[in-house]
């Protein structure tokens, strides 16, 4: 019985795949809205008048502190 045959192996296979795709896809989902907060808290600090301090502890996820100086 050849490795790829065994059903426990390909059982285990798949699981690991559906589990990389769910963590690609929360990565990506999570760095997609962490970009839109971004920009949209930016775009309201430059109408009050205020100063972007923006700082990205994580360029993967997009994971940021930001504060909004006048």
């Amino acid at each position: 019985m050849t490795i790829l045959k065994n059903k426990h192996f390909t059982g285990v296979l798949w699981i690991l795949v559906i589990a990389l795709f769910g963590v690609a896809f929360l990565t990506s989902a999570s760095s997609f809205f962490n970009t839109k907060e971004i920009n949209l808290a930016s775009t309201r600090c430059s109408e009050i008048g205020g100063e972007v301090i923006l700082e990205i502890h994580n360029n993967l996820t997009s994971e940021y502190s930001f504060e909004c100086k006048k």
